[in-house]
């Protein structure tokens, strides 16, 4: 109940907006600093450690569906020190760490500096000045100016995407206008309206005292945090893929319009068995709602406090 009346308190609603819009303004400043690896060299290398797997995917997205002739690889970071990086040559990779703690960063900047590879690993600014000073020391780390793992992922993801829709905005005709267009309007105008629009939606996911997320595979980083702020506010939450829902408690299932058909005959099948199913669906664009839902998770992790 607690949490209830927490979501429809405006203070609570106001301090969310005051974040949304610290984080906007940071973006801005960050879009300026973007390194060029970001969209030079035909190949890029891109790797994610736990939350930075939603802002990775945005750049392999972004790339893939408005610059094709571009050939952009997404790996989690421990898969390419293991498997990928000792058997190619080096060049340009650009990485997404929401925990600068943990052990796959310091194994990535090792690696990459021992084979010679050209790296950008962007990270939350670490609380501790030893863990800060200790990363300091290679010249391939950038921080960012936010210490919460929900904060920096939607932090980097609208940086990401304001970046992208800059850049690409004259590609695929009306599209890639629409996108340019919303990336200069920006994202924190529109945060009380997403507030009113999925209020209730919210509402029904953290009257529950355990819940499963899914999505479907587009989803997964942003059903990933959303997930993660759940837990922030105190509510057990798992993410599980859409093809291994449960049969039985509550799930919540995030997707946007176009995916509609390939959610549906797997709601159907799971609510007959007797699933509790709590559907956010988001009416953007694709590239778009991988940013909204973040947005919303933003939303929840001020819960905590």
């Amino acid at each position: 109940m607690q949490l209830l009346q927490k979501l429809r308190d405006s203070a609570y609603l106001e301090r969310f907006l005051a974040s949304l819009n610290r984080l906007e303004e940071l973006s801005n400043k960050l879009v300026a600093e973007t390194p060029k690896s970001l969209s030079d060299p035909p190949h890029l290398v891109v790797l994610y450690d736990r939350h930075g797997f939603l802002p990775a995917s945005l750049v392999y997205w972004f790339n893939n569906v408005l610059n094709p002739s571009r050939t952009v690889l997404l790996y989690d970071v421990e898969s390419f020190v293991y498997h990928v990086a000792p058997y190619r040559e080096g060049g340009p990779i650009l990485a997404y760490a929401s925990n600068p703690y943990s052990p796959a960063v310091y194994e990535l900047l090792q690696t990459t500096r021992t084979l010679g590879y050209e790296a950008v690993l962007v990270l939350p600014q670490p609380r501790d000045e030893r863990a800060r000073g200790l990363l300091s020391r290679f010249e391939s780390v950038r921080f960012v100016g936010v210490h919460d793992e929900v904060e920096y992922a939607t932090l980097e993801a609208i940086t990401v995407f304001k970046y992208y829709a800059g850049l690409y905005g004259d590609r695929l005709d009306a599209r890639g206008r629409r996108l340019r267009k919303h990336a200069e309007e920006g994202f924190s105008v529109l945060g009380e309206e997403m507030v009113n629009k999925y209020i209730g939606n919210l509402e029904e996911v953290v009257s529950e005292r355990a819940v499963y997320v899914s999505s479907t595979r587009f989803l997964e980083p942003a059903g990933l945090l959303f997930s993660q702020a759940l837990r922030s506010a105190g509510i057990n939450s798992v993410y599980v893929s859409l093809e291994q829902a449960p049969l039985s408690g509550h799930l919540v299932l995030l997707y946007n319009s176009v995916e509609e058909f390939l959610v549906k005959q797997r709601v159907v099948e799971l609510t007959r068995l007797g699933l509790r199913l709590h559907s956010i669906q988001m009416n953007t664009d694709p590239l778009e709602s991988l940013v909204y839902f973040a947005i919303l998770s933003l939303f929840i992790n001020e819960l905590k406090s």
